[in-house]
């Protein structure tokens, strides 16, 4: 799959010599998206959390009690309802930076119609250890739903990528639950999917990159948000896993300021 995806980097050495004057080195999305393709410490951060994941798993499944969605806590019949674990796709199980890249290296920006072509290609490689976690879940009875903002015109595409790279998927369950795919599912918002799974399973674990991922998120200031993180300190790395995203997110729309040394 690691060559199929480096596909898209064909030709970048052209592009970028006729895609304006602003150098590849002063791009945005340079270093972030170089962190994620480079570093190791993002391969270690990636395996750190989904081994931490197949961790609670296994005490959550030991414990009838268990929930990782707030709405279903006092839920009477939880410990009847079916496993469940809901996990993100784009920077959680199937890693896009080979489209950040192209973005970078073209000097373009984020465009639904050049996304929907990197989808429909299929070539995306799974985030370090996602396709074990899977299937050890699956391998558990614990049915995986993949909750995105990926749009319902995409999800035979993210159907055919998911399964290349691994990742086990029923074939008489939907378990791809994309934005629009019901007129209730229209919002980028994740809740009435998680809702919607609430209802059926008990969820032991979120993973996402994302805060929209386990929780409604409508602030944009970034002491708000951090305060819903603290709101639920004890749920991270126990019933919510978060994967490393540096290169996008709704911290890029936080109007706060930085915060600067004064140099003196």
């Amino acid at each position: 799959m690691k060559s199929r995806a480096m596909v898209w980097m064909a030709g970048v050495l052209v592009l970028v010599g006729c895609t304006g004057s602003r150098p590849v080195s002063q791009r945005p999305g340079l270093l972030s998206t170089r962190w994620v393709q480079t570093s190791a410490e993002y391969t270690a951060l990636a395996l750190q959390a989904y081994e931490m994941a197949r961790r609670q798993l296994v005490q959550a499944l030991s414990d009838s009690t268990w929930t990782a969605y707030p709405a279903q806590a006092d839920a009477p019949d939880l410990a009847r309802r079916p496993p469940a674990v809901i996990v993100d796709v784009d920077e959680t199980v199937l890693d896009n930076s080979p489209y950040q890249a192209w973005l970078v290296a073209t000097g373009r920006t984020f465009a639904p119609e050049s996304w929907a072509r990197w989808v429909q290609a299929a070539q995306a490689e799974p985030v370090p250890g996602a396709v074990v976690f899977v299937q050890e879940a699956r391998r558990h009875g614990v049915q995986v739903f993949y909750v995105t903002n990926r749009t319902a015109d995409l999800e035979e595409a993210t159907r055919r990528n998911l399964q290349a790279v691994g990742f086990p998927l029923p074939d008489t369950l939907d378990v791809i639950l994309t934005r629009g795919e019901r007129p209730e599912w229209a919002s980028s918002d994740k809740e009435p999917r998680r809702v919607f799974l609430g209802q059926r399973y008990r969820i032991l674990l979120q993973i996402g990159d994302q805060l929209g991922d386990f929780m409604s998120d409508p602030e944009t200031r970034a002491e708000a948000r951090r305060a819903l993180v603290r709101r639920y300190r004890s749920w991270w790395g126990t019933r919510w896993i978060v994967l490393p995203n540096p290169q996008y997110g709704a911290w890029q729309r936080a109007p706060d300021s930085l915060r600067t040394w004064p140099g003196n």
